[in-house]
Order: C-alpha cells, then structure tokens, then sequence
C-alpha cells in the first residue's frame, strides 16, 4: 500500500516522485514505458519509491488504485497528453479517492521551447523577432495571415491535405515548390521529427487538436529536436502548480515537502560587447543562464533566446530575482541568472556593488521563512575597454594611469586632471562624449599642448566602432592609421574609452628632488640675456632674513627671471608663492625655470605691482626684487592687505637705496613703522683667472633691508 499513487510523465513528475522520496514516503509511480522507469531509476527515487510501467485503460486504473489505496492521487503527465489525463481523473473518481493534477508551466518557458498564444496575430509578432524555418500545421484557413506577415514568407514550410483546394491557396499565398508539404495524417512522433529534420525546422505552429490532431505526436518531436513549439488557441490548463501541490501534499500528509530551491547568479564580464571578445566561461555561462539581466546593449543580441531584462543595478535586480524564485517554487528548482557587465568584472565594474546587494538579499532570505533556498555567486571576468583600445593602437597599458569618470564629479575630474601632465600613458574610461570634449578642452589649454596625442575609442567592437584621434608633435608608438579618423565638429552620442599620449611628462611631486636649505647655483637657471638673475650669495642672504615658518603665503614682486620664487618653490611643501612680474618675456621665463628645476606652489603672476596683488591672499612674507620707483606705493597696499608681513628688499641701484635710507631713518610719512629693521650691505668678490694665477673680481654691492611692518601710534 502507498501513500501517494503517482502518474508521472514529465520532469515536474519525476522531481515530485524524488521528493516524497527524500522524505520518506511511500509512493507508487506509473509510467507508460520502459524508457520512463529507467529515467526514474537514474534519477534515484529512494527506497519507499515503487515503479509500476505499462499503459493501462481506465478499468486497470480503477482496479490498480483501489489495489494500492493511496490517500491521493496525483495526475503529473505531460499537458499535451490530454486522453490520459481525463482517464486519470475518470479512475481516481471510480476508486473513490481524492484527485490532484499537477500543472505544468509552459508558456514562456525558455527551457522547454514551448509559447501559447490566444490567437493567430501574437504568433506571427513571436515568429518576426526570430530566426530560422518555421513548420505550419494549422491548416490552410490561416495560411494567408502567415503568409503576407512581414519576413515570414520565405521561412514558411506548410503541411497541408493532398487536395486541389489546399494546394490552390497555398498558390494564393505565395507558396510555392519545396514549401508545401502536400500529406494526408495521421502522423507519427517518428514522421515528425524526420520532417523536422528534412527542412531545417526551428519553429512549429500548431493548434491544441486533442488525440484525432496528432497534438501530442507534433509536440513530442519538437521536444526531441529542440524544436520551438508555437501553440495557437490553446486553453489554460487546469490543474495546480507544483509548489502548491507540494503544499497540498504536506497538509495532508503532515511533511514539509518545501524544495530548496538554488539561485545561481554569474556576474559576467561581457568584454567591449561583441561575443568574439569574450572568454569561454563567460559565453557558457550565458548559455545556461535561463534569464539575462544588462545594459540593453550587452543584452539585445539575446533577446529573442533568453529571457532578458535591461537592468544592472542591485536595486532594479532584486525585485525581479524575487519574481524568478516564486516561480521556481512552482516549476524547475534551480534558477540560472547571468548579469552582463561592460569589460572586465574586476574593473570599475558594477560587480562589487551588486555583490553587495546579492550577499545581503542571500542573508535576509535564508533567515526568512519564505522557504529552504541555496544561493550560489560566480564572479566571471572580461576583456576591460582600456586593455581592448590599447589592442586597437597597438600599444601597451602596463604602467599607464587607468582611472574612471563614469558619473564623476568635481572632485574626481580634479583627481583625474591632476594626474595627466605626469603621466607617459593614460587610460580613462567615460559617460559619454561630455567627457572626451571635456579632456579635449584641457589639453588645449594646457602650455604644451603639442607634446600630448589624443585617442577616443567609439563603441569598441561593434560595427560602429571608431578611433577619433587628434595627434600631437610626438603621437603614441604603434598606432594603426587605418583604424584612426579626425574628430569631428560634433561627436556622436555613445560610449567612449580615452587614451592619452604624454611625449614629455612632468615629474611628480613626489619624485621631484627637494631642496633642503638655499643656495641653488647661478648656472642651475634658465637665463637670458637683458632679464637678471639674482647671484646666489644675495639670494641665500635675502632668503635667510624672510625667517619663513610654513605654511606661509610669499610674494617675490618683481620677479625677473623668477629666482628666488622658483628656490622657494623647491623647498617649501605647504606654502602658496606667487611670482608678480610685469614683463611678458620674464614672465615665460619664470614659467619656464620653475618647470625646469620642478618647482612646486608657485603661480606665476602677470602685472604691474600693487595692481597686481591686490587680489591675492593676504601675504605672511614679501621680496622685493624690483619696483620699478613705485617702491613706496606697494609696500602702502601691502600694509593694507597684511600689518603683520615679513618684507625683504634687495636694493642694488642708488635710488632704490636712498628709499631704504628713508624707510630705515623714518623721513619718508607713511601710515606704517618698521620694526624689527636691519639693513646689511653685502660686497662680494668672485674669483678668476688670469693665466696662472688667480684674481679677485667684486661684484656690485647689495644692499638688503628686512623688516617687520608696524602700526603708527595713534593709526
């Protein structure tokens, strides 16, 4: 005697079989063949499963259920097997015990090939997203509608009866020779598939015709082939869905028969897009997969294969990942879902927050009561759209800036610009073409724009792929001119990797050599003629009496050729200087001496003093290096921006000199004092020589005045 008396046909029979099994249950199944038993034997349904096989008419079920005296029977054959179904119900009803029929999901269902549809017109918009010959087995009445649907003429091959009339409007419809399948039925599931296979058939149509039709022989042989069945008019099936039979079994029976149910998530690294460009995991994992989340992008050549969704964010995913284990509760147990992600997994990839997301979702779950459920994450990686582009121009990206701009902001742009004029290569992915004109713009305005060669790769891979390139003096080694074009006055809307090409970059901060203490040599300088330095004893001297303690904002006013700015900018780290010249020509000059000695902190600043720095930050310290006799009219408005300066003014010509005599002695009415004042006067002699022997040549003498700015009494 058996708990359960089981019809079984199908998979969801089979896995129902299994599971009583598992829990203990005693189960008699009934299969139509040989085949079925063995099937069940494989599978391994326990020891308190029985296995009867044979085909039996509705008296021996009668008789076999009353024998065995189930408490229930469970009618799990196959759909289209509609006779035995309705014996089934007939027996059970006879023997006197209750009758559940287990209904099995087949629309939609990508595993199973096998798509309802309420009428003609849902059929032909399915057929026009695919691919591939189609079977008609619906008959001539509808032929027509099939026929004159937009791309499905030429795929159609129709089977119809032997006659005039059919013939005649296949004639009317525009088919013709080798389409028309002129037979007269029945057919057998073996004639089926060998007309299947005979014309390279992908599609069946057929309607629900019961036993007469030959239904279930057309759908057995498209099962067999692979073969996707289209079925027209057919009526929702009765019956309970699996998890709820499942249910129904455990209240009667008191077990919980809940299935685990396993989800398994691939995070996929799609490479630039194109299936050529993807790793063999990743494609077999697209290939399991029963439902694709991505970009609609990454997943529009899947769509009329897979069932797919145009999302990739955790919070768009976890809802529909929600959907897809209810309805596993109901049909096939484990649940295949692959994410597709641009490039490389493990790099600037969305992978990291969905993990996020995933592992939470996988902990609420498993501490709900919704159900047993194993969830199982594979992180799958992908050629990335720096190492593609790098392909492309035939150049490497080892030791290269890599950085993303994807949705940056102001802070990221800074990080990012920061960087460029340092780096030999740089690779930097996108949002779009904002962002190439963007780093078009910064190139252009930077001093040299000539030393830097620009590249934006357009929809990598694809069949609109493009490489706008925009080269400088120097261009990147081993770019392909044929894969590179101009940029245009406007850039197409699309995706974008960036590489730059730096000829000449400038040495970081952090590998600049510093300078400890002053005292850089004369010749270490950039030096033209008419523009003049100040000599390096004076220098140090002058620098010396600033007393500087960072941090500390220093003016160098009339800068010359930038000397004592560029000497600070060499050993100061946490200070703003600003270089105030005048003169255009110095002024370059003084650019061109703080990159040669990488001078950091230093902004050169064009202008005539006090005009010049009245809007700078107030200053800590201040040189003097040349006012050009407006020496008391910017030292007024340093008073003004800063009572407390430090101010050094060397002082060679005699004029300058009385003026310093003025500020020391105090005959000159101003609305500050000096304090703390010192003036030196420096002669230095310089060896040369003369033959063999060595002789002593002077210098002009220098005077330096230092000094600390007062109030007046009573100011």
């Amino acid at each position: 005697m058996s708990q359960v008396f089981l019809f079984a046909g199908t998979t969801e029979g089979r896995r129902l079989a299994r599971r009583l099994g598992a829990a203990g249950i005693k189960v008699t199944v009934s299969v139509a063949t040989e085949y079925g038993v063995l099937v069940l034997e494989e599978a391994g349904m326990g020891d308190s499963v029985s296995v009867l096989h044979g085909r039996m008419n509705t008296g021996e079920m009668t008789e076999t259920i009353r024998k065995e005296a189930p408490r229930i029977v469970v009618d799990a054959t196959h759909p289209y097997a509609v006779e035995a179904s309705e014996n089934i119900r007939m027996a059970a009803k006879e023997a006197g015990v209750p009758y559940l029929r287990l209904k099995r999901k087949t629309k939609d269902s990508p595993d199973r090939k096998v798509f309802r549809f309420s009428d003609v017109s849902e059929v032909i918009t399915a057929l026009q997203r695919t691919g591939g010959n189609i079977l008609l087995t619906t008959g001539v009445n509808t032929l027509s509608q099939f026929a004159n649907a937009e791309g499905l003429r030429e795929r159609l091959f129709v089977r119809v009866l032997p006659g005039e009339e059919s013939l005649a409007k296949c004639e009317e419809a525009g088919i013709r020779g080798r389409q028309i399948i002129a037979m007269q039925g029945p057919f057998s599931q073996e004639m089926n598939r060998a007309t299947i296979h005979s014309y390279g058939i992908r599609h069946l149509v057929t309607k629900q015709s019961g036993k007469s039709g030959g239904f279930a022989e057309k759908v057995f042989a498209a099962l067999e082939t692979e073969t996707a069945v289209y079925i027209v008019g057919a009526p929702e099936e009765e019956g309970l869905p699996y998890a709820e039979v499942l249910n129904r079994l455990g209240e009667l029976l008191e077990v919980d028969l809940r299935d685990t149910v396993t989800i398994t998530v691939s995070l996929v690294g799609a490479g630039p897009g194109h299936r050529d460009y993807m790793i063999e995991k990743a494609k077999r994992s697209i290939r399991e997969a029963d439902v694709l989340f991505g970009s609609q992008r990454l997943i529009e050549p899947y769509r009329t294969e897979k069932k797919t969704y145009p999302y990739y964010r955790g919070e768009d995913i976890l809802p529909r990942l929600e959907k897809l284990l209810q309805e596993a509760r109901q049909g096939d147990p484990h649940v295949r879902v692959a994410v597709l992600l641009s490039g490389d997994s493990g790099f600037y990839s969305g992978a990291s927050g969905l993990l996020f997301y995933l592992t939470n979702w996988r902990r609420r779950m498993l501490l709900s009561d919704s159900g047993k459920i194993e969830m199982k994450i594979h992180t799958v990686p992908g050629i990335s759209a720096v190492a593609f582009l790098a392909s492309r121009l035939q150049d490497h990206w080892d030791n290269s800036y890599v950085a993303s701009l994807h949705g940056g902001n102001e802070e990221i742009w800074k990080e990012v610009l920061s960087h460029l004029s340092y780096e030999k290569r740089s690779f930097l992915l996108t949002s779009g073409r904002e962002d190439v004109e963007r780093l078009r713009s910064w190139i252009h305005g930077t001093e040299d724009p000539g030393k830097y060669s620009f590249y934006a790769g357009y929809q990598m891979s694809s069949t609109e792929e493009i490489i706008f390139a925009e080269e400088g003096e120097h261009p990147g080694i081993g770019t392909e001119d044929t894969k590179k074009v101009p940029f245009p006055d406007i850039l197409p809307e699309g995706l974008y990797t960036v590489m730059i090409h730096n000829d000449s970059p400038d040495v970081p901060p952090e590998k600049r050599e510093r300078q400890a203490l002053a005292g850089l040599p004369n010749d270490a300088y950039l030096q033209e003629k008419g523009v003049p330095i100040t000599k390096e004893e004076i220098r140090t001297i002058a620098l010396g009496k600033l007393r500087i303690k960072e941090p500390a904002v220093i003016y160098d006013i009339g800068s010359g050729s930038g000397s004592f700015a560029t000497e600070l900018g060499r050993i100061l780290v946490n200070s703003e200087i600003y270089a105030i010249e005048k003169e255009p020509q110095r002024a370059d000059l003084i650019r061109r001496n703080l990159r040669h000695l990488s001078a950091e902190n230093v902004t050169v600043v064009e202008g005539e003093a006090p005009e010049a720095f009245r809007d700078l930050p107030a200053p800590t310290h201040v040189i003097i290096g040349g006012s050009d006799g407006n020496l008391f009219a910017i030292l007024s408005e340093l008073f003004r921006k800063s009572v407390h300066a430090r101010v050094v003014i060397p002082a060679v010509t005699l004029e300058t000199k009385t003026e310093l005599t003025q500020l020391l002695n105090g005959t000159f009415t101003t609305e500050y004092t000096i304090q703390d004042a010192e003036y030196v006067e420096v002669n230095i002699s310089r060896n040369r020589k003369l033959g063999r022997y060595q002789s002593l040549a002077g210098e002009n003498p220098v005077a330096i005045l230092s000094f600390q700015f007062g109030r007046r009494p009573g100011a």
